[in-house]
């Protein structure tokens, strides 16, 4: 019996209970679809990403930078859904345009903190203890200091922009990663197929990527989802207060903050940017929910 057939009868979060894999050749679309918050999440999804490829395309109503003087604070209308603000500026172009900002960033930071920490989860969950010890003590250290506290740290100290701002976000998010994917790897680390792929010489190399990996991917799908809603929300936070990417680029968070003043009189300029920050956030969260349910046999709708 190979080791890939004897990996084939561990019960994993790719499997359901009665050991029929659901998540290969888009049985992860299938199995989200069954779930409610899932469906919702992934059209939420879907329209947001479109939403921010438009706005980084440039192809909005208006011209995101593009200011009016005749349609100053103008309100809700067909003509400006979102109203204009204190410029004449669309507020609508403009969210989207900072809708895709926030997406870049959301992507990049939490490409960096999935791969050091995916990587770093399996060493400290695979290897000696020694090497456990030295990584989790390291993530103990980043735990200590508050994530928003470090992603300022780290943003004040490289300058504001795009890639700063995404470094920024994704170290601070490493450290989740790295705990979330530990624990699994330590429950399989003694399972049978991983002793039998040390009877036949496998190296840690394919034991790790091979046969490890892909039984924690349900676990990784879960934590990204959730992970870009937070650097959403870690990036309108950042800009809001002035430490995002710089003029002429506008993001979600410094459209709130330039319009907090006018919230009584302009109250648009505030809604809009802040909305479209809401479904973002809300539509990640719920696509998680739906990638839980797929990913953990106990939970899957039916």
């Amino acid at each position: 019996m190979s080791i890939d057939t004897i990996g084939a009868t561990l019960p994993s979060p790719l499997e359901s209970a009665g050991g029929e894999v659901v998540l290969r050749r888009g049985g992860w679309l299938r199995a989200i679809w069954r779930s409610r918050n899932g469906r919702i999440g992934l059209i939420t999804v879907i329209l947001v990403l479109l939403g921010g490829v438009c706005g980084l395309a440039g192809w909005t109503p208006y011209g995101a930078d593009v200011q009016n003087p005749s349609t100053v604070l103008k309100g809700v209308s067909w003509a400006h859904v979102m109203g204009t603000d204190q410029f004449g500026r669309d507020v609508f172009s403009g969210a989207l345009q900072g809708l895709g900002v926030s997406l870049e960033i959301a992507f990049l930071s939490v490409a960096i903190a999935g791969v050091i920490g995916t990587l770093g989860g399996i060493a400290a969950g695979f290897l000696g203890k020694w090497t456990s010890a030295t990584i989790m003590r390291a993530t103990d250290m980043m735990f200590a200091i508050p994530t928003v506290l470090f992603a300022l740290a780290i943003v004040t100290a490289l300058g504001p922009s795009v890639l700063d701002s995404s470094i920024a976000i994704g170290v601070g998010w490493i450290p989740i990663y790295v705990r979330v994917v530990r624990s699994p790897v330590l429950a399989l680390r003694e399972s049978d197929f991983v002793r039998a792929g040390r009877v036949l010489g496998y190296s840690r190399s394919r034991l790790l990527f091979h046969h490890i990996l892909p039984n924690v991917t349900g676990v990784i799908a879960v934590q990204t989802s959730l992970a870009l809603a937070w650097a959403i929300l870690a990036e309108a936070s950042l800009s809001f207060l002035g430490l995002g990417p710089p003029p002429p680029t506008q993001s979600l968070g410094e459209m709130v903050s330039n319009s907090s003043s006018l919230a009584s009189v302009a109250w648009w300029t505030l809604a809009g940017p802040s909305l479209v920050i809401v479904i973002a956030v809300i539509g990640f969260n719920f696509l998680g929910d739906g990638l839980r349910d797929a990913s953990d046999p106990r939970t899957r709708t039916r």
